[in-house]
């Protein structure tokens, strides 16, 4: 996933459609069409919880996981917005959050990038249901100032066939099926991520071109998700294992 989502529901729709009970936002709500990953605060995005009484809270948060055990400056963070689906119960800065706080991101759509010479083209996702929701982990963490930051991270697994053209990871579709299951704290963890996984290498895609403008974050608006006309066919994506360089990109947890 190259770190944008949209979300363009309504409160109220987002409030039926994950049976949310309770609200704790830090701002006025309003749909979003280019939301990016931001450590920072001023930039919250919405994510769903759901405490041991079974209520589901819809809260505000850095889309940027800060683990409840950070103890260094913020800017020494890794590139935490995602979270790669094989590595949760295998490493520890993942672990706890798998087991006792994972949450559900509400989303319309995503955008992945192909590239055209030197440009970026981007490309929307969406499904055939309106709405959907991301599987996502979420941490409390405190400041030495002593602030209390809510913050999460989108599961990311392999792409599917249809996403496979586009890019080499794509975010983790949560099941309705399996939302229950994926709040509750006490279940496990691992199981339903093998079987989401399962079901997003099945999951039918709409895949339409948009506008490049939407590649500056700071752009917002209906017209970032809309279809748009090509020019040209962007070329194939190439695709690496070779570990990228940390002064182009952070590591990874």
């Amino acid at each position: 996933m190259c770190g944008r989502f949209s979300q363009e529901s309504e409160l109220s729709e987002i409030r039926l459609e994950l049976k949310v009970e309770q609200l704790e936002l830090l701002r006025e709500f309003r749909p979003l069409y280019n939301i990016a990953p931001a450590r920072k605060a001023g930039f919250e995005q919405a994510f769903v919880t759901q405490g041991r009484d079974a209520a589901r809270t819809l809260r505000q948060g850095r889309w940027w996981m800060i683990p409840h055990f950070w103890s260094k400056p913020l800017e020494a963070l890794p590139a935490t917005f995602n979270a790669r689906a094989e590595e949760l119960d295998k490493k520890p800065f993942w672990r706890h959050a798998l087991a006792e706080q994972r949450c559900l991101v509400p989303a319309t759509g995503w955008r992945e990038f192909k590239p055209i010479g030197k440009k970026k083209q981007p490309y929307h996702f969406r499904l055939a249901e309106p709405r959907f929701a991301f599987a996502g982990l979420w941490s409390r963490w405190a400041s030495p100032e002593g602030e209390i930051v809510d913050s999460f991270a989108i599961v990311t697994a392999p792409p599917n066939a249809q996403a496979a053209a586009y890019h080499a990871r794509m975010p983790l579709v949560m099941p309705r099926e399996l939302h229950d299951a994926w709040l509750a704290p006490g279940t496990a963890g691992a199981p339903l991520l093998l079987e989401a996984r399962a079901r997003s290498a099945e999951l039918p895609l709409q895949i339409h071109p948009s506008d490049p403008r939407g590649n500056d974050a700071r752009f917002e608006g209906p017209e970032v998700v809309a279809p748009f006309e090509l020019t040209s066919e962007p070329e194939p994506p190439q695709f690496s294992d070779a570990p990228a360089k940390p002064a182009r990109r952070p590591r990874r947890p």
